[in-house]
């Protein structure tokens, strides 16, 4: 029963072999002989230097569709943008169409692209570099059409403004052209779904997934050129880019440091007028806007003829800390140093006195070490001494006299020596107040001109 059995199954297999092998097989070898006679007949007396114009004087009409895939590069310097996309081209070639009966039902083929005929496109604007064109199989239907989607990378000339870096947006075009067939013999035209006009297509935004560009917009239009060479129009394919910048990595490495660094100059003149580390700040604000300086240099290398507002903020950052740093020593010099002469008449009524300026600047009525609101000397102890020993008894002896004349002298020198303390003490605490009022008037002068700073630098930066 077992051998009966596998004799059976045996069976079936020989049977199904035998109708995969007669019925399918002629079927698939009937397929693949059609589209080898269908090949070897439309490349017969076929020239793909000649177009498939019906008549002479008639122009091949050449449909085109762009798609954008991504911005490779962008270069400031050099002024080009690297684009890659795929170029859709559709056109009717009538040495192409054949009957589907004669050739088992076929309705497409596909040929290689050097063996039928090809609008000659070329990118007019293409700048020198690296330019990539895949090879592409051409899509041929029973009736003629051709479809042809070659995916390219091509550099473009593109002018730039980087005037608002980073904050900036870029107007490119792409020119597609006939190379060597004008408008009479290849006629342009458009297609696709965002066909806005006959002439004019939108490019969705969609289309550009790019991590550091944004499109704004982006459109297709037809034009046409004459040129002094020939008579004829030349018709051009041209799709305009208009992207902004995504400015996420730039905001957090170029913008935020240079403004929080413009922030912090005013408070260089916060700190006690006398104390030193005044220039320690200073220094340390030049040394971390120079790194912002670096790390802008860094990450845009680029050498282009026109000047970021960004770098010209930098710049002017730069000088008000310059300054900053050099008045604050002129202010440490004064508060700290050993001034010997008396503040000026004018500039004590100015600094000194219950002006309206110190009024202004809230610092309240100035006071010296002894309590007096304005300056006085020191000579009231000699004084003193000279009208005590003035009041003396007349009858002394000559030894009294002599111990009385030393102790009066020495009262003298004392006295002296106390006025002569007494006044350096206040001519320094004189120049040393006259610092801080000057630190007063330079924090709020530098307040005023960082926010006017800033503000400029936001009408700037918003366009």
């Amino acid at each position: 029963k077992e051998a009966i059995h596998t004799m059976h199954i045996n069976g079936k297999a020989a049977a199904l072999f035998t109708i995969f092998f007669v019925v399918v097989n002629p079927l698939k070898e009937d397929i693949f002989e059609s589209e080898h006679r269908l090949q070897n007949a439309l490349m017969t007396n076929y020239s793909s230097t000649v177009r498939p114009a019906t008549e002479l004087d008639k122009p091949v009409h050449v449909q085109l569709m762009l798609d954008l895939m991504r911005i490779d590069e962008l270069d400031a310097t050099k002024e080009t943008m690297t684009t890659t996309f795929m170029l859709t081209q559709t056109w009717k070639d009538p040495r192409l169409a054949w009957n589907t009966s004669h050739y088992g039902g076929v309705k497409s083929i596909r040929l290689k692209e050097s063996s039928i005929w090809r609008p000659d496109i070329e990118v007019a604007n293409q700048a020198p570099g690296l330019s990539l064109t895949s090879e592409a199989l051409p899509l041929i239907s029973y009736d003629g059409t051709v479809i042809y989607v070659p995916y390219k990378t091509v550099p473009t000339y593109c002018a730039m403004d980087l005037t608002l870096f980073p904050y900036d947006t870029q107007k490119c075009i792409i020119k597609l052209t006939p190379w060597t067939h004008n408008a009479l013999e290849i006629d342009l035209g458009l297609f696709g779904h965002y066909l806005n006009t006959t002439d004019q297509m939108k490019i969705p935004r969609e289309s550009l997934s790019d991590l550091q560009w944004e499109l704004l917009e982006g459109t297709a239009t037809l034009s046409s050129k004459k040129f002094d060479c020939c008579p004829e129009k030349y018709s051009f394919f041209e799709v305009s880019l208009q992207m902004s910048r995504n400015t996420n990595f730039y905001r957090y490495v170029v913008t935020w440091p240079s403004v929080v660094a413009c922030f912090l100059v005013p408070f260089l003149f916060a700190l006690p007028s006398h104390s030193s580390q005044k220039i320690t700040y200073g220094l340390a604000l030049m040394i971390f806007e120079s790194i912002i300086i670096l790390t802008f240099a860094e990450t845009n290398s680029f050498d282009h003829k026109t000047v970021p507002n960004i770098a010209i903020f930098h710049l002017i950052t730069l000088i008000l800390t310059s300054t900053s740093l050099l008045l604050s020593i002129f202010i440490v010099s004064i508060s700290c140093g050993d001034m010997r002469k008396h503040v000026p008449a004018w500039l004590q009524r100015l600094a000194l006195t219950d002006s309206c300026l110190r009024t202004v600047l809230c610092l309240g009525q100035y006071r010296d070490s002894k309590g007096y609101s304005s300056g006085r000397g020191g000579g009231f102890l000699l004084e003193e001494t000279h009208e005590t020993h003035h009041h003396e008894p007349e009858l002394r002896t000559i030894s009294e006299n002599e111990v009385t004349r030393d102790v009066s002298e020495s009262l003298r020198a004392i006295a002296e020596k106390m006025s002569s303390d007494e006044s350096r003490i206040k001519v320094t605490q004189d120049w040393r107040e006259v610092g801080r009022l000057l630190d007063r008037v330079l924090f709020f002068l530098c307040i005023l001109t960082v926010l006017v700073l800033l503000i400029w630098s936001a009408r700037l930066w918003s366009g």
